[in-house]
């Protein structure tokens, strides 16, 4: 069923005008690139600390969810499953891996969709458009052939499930004094745990008619290690934020061009911090551990060094 569904959607995509082809895989790149990044930045940095944190925290563990299950269950893309299946070719080199769940619509779903829940009291209008926006994305996933629907459905739940979980643990936190060390500690056990469990486990080993492995379990642990460690690096930045520094966000105070002049040094730092472990690229020689250095390092910036900068500079 899930096969026909897309053979469906490949004849309309064969006879459908170019520019709707285009928008579509226009809509899919949008939701795997960093310009998605930018949401929780300006929220966090500029406009609504409170909900910046959530969205940052919700999507970098809900990548790693993802990525947890996507290495439990180990499914094939479509078109290794059936032949008749032709996927755009445009959007294969953002179509990697397994295919179950879609990444794409849980990194949008908990960025885009999580930012109009957090916003449906103040904004109800925001709710509607991040809402339509995250399902055009999960359906351009299924139009260009690169996802099933089952992908896309159950990273939606993924997205939900992960947003209100940690929407109750950070007011769990915020209540009492001395929780965030708690949390603290619980990932730093269950970033070992994932490693391990990743690391270790023993992954399929098809190989295609050219005699190339179908997915190569390196490349997925690659993945992995860069889930965790942005989600790693965000939440010790968050602990350090709270214990440390405390910067506050008051946009109407401050005006635009400071919040702006203030976005354009958070990027700088993180920018600069995500790019710095290249320096020790030849001292790190597992792929893994490089990008789960640089990730992590990434998160730390986000969440405490770029405000720190902020502090300083007086911004």
């Amino acid at each position: 069923m899930d096969i026909g569904f897309l053979l469906w959607l490949q004849g309309l995509r064969e006879i459908a005008p170019e520019l709707v082809n285009q928008f579509f895989l226009l809509v899919s790149q949008v939701g795997g690139s960093s310009i998605l990044f930018l949401v929780p930045a300006l929220l966090y940095w500029c406009l609504d600390k409170r909900t910046g944190t959530l969205v940052i925290l919700g999507a970098t563990m809900g990548s790693v969810v993802n990525q947890l299950v996507k290495n439990t269950v180990c499914c094939y893309r479509p078109w290794v499953r059936d032949a008749s299946v032709r996927p755009s070719q445009a959007a294969l080199p953002d179509a990697t891996g397994y295919s179950f769940p879609s990444g794409h619509t849980q990194m949008t779903a908990n960025v885009v969709g999580a930012t109009g829940w957090y916003y449906r009291r103040r904004r109800p209008i925001l709710l509607v458009a991040t809402i339509l926006w995250v399902l055009l994305m999960a359906f351009s996933r299924n139009y260009l052939g690169v996802h099933t629907p089952q992908d896309v459905l159950v990273a939606l739940v993924e997205s939900v499930l992960v947003i209100a979980f940690v929407d109750k643990l950070i007011a769990w936190v915020e209540r009492r004094d001395g929780r965030d060390s708690v949390v603290l500690v619980a990932s730093v056990v269950g970033t070992v745990a994932f490693i391990a469990y990743v690391t270790l486990r023993t992954y399929p080993t098809d190989y295609d008619t050219a005699g190339t492995l179908v997915v190569d379990p390196y490349l997925m642990q690659i993945d992995c290690f860069k889930s965790i460690g942005i989600f790693a690096g965000a939440i010790v930045g968050w602990y350090l934020e709270r214990r440390f520094l405390r910067f506050e966000v008051r946009p109407h105070e401050a005006g635009w061009k400071r919040m702006a002049l203030r976005l354009l040094v958070g990027l700088v730092v993180v920018g600069g911090l995500h790019l710095a472990p290249r320096l020790a690229s030849a001292l790190i020689a597992d792929a893994r551990w490089f990008e789960f250095l640089k990730n992590s390092l990434t998160g730390v910036a986000a969440l405490y060094l770029a405000p720190l900068v902020f502090t300083k500079l007086n911004l």
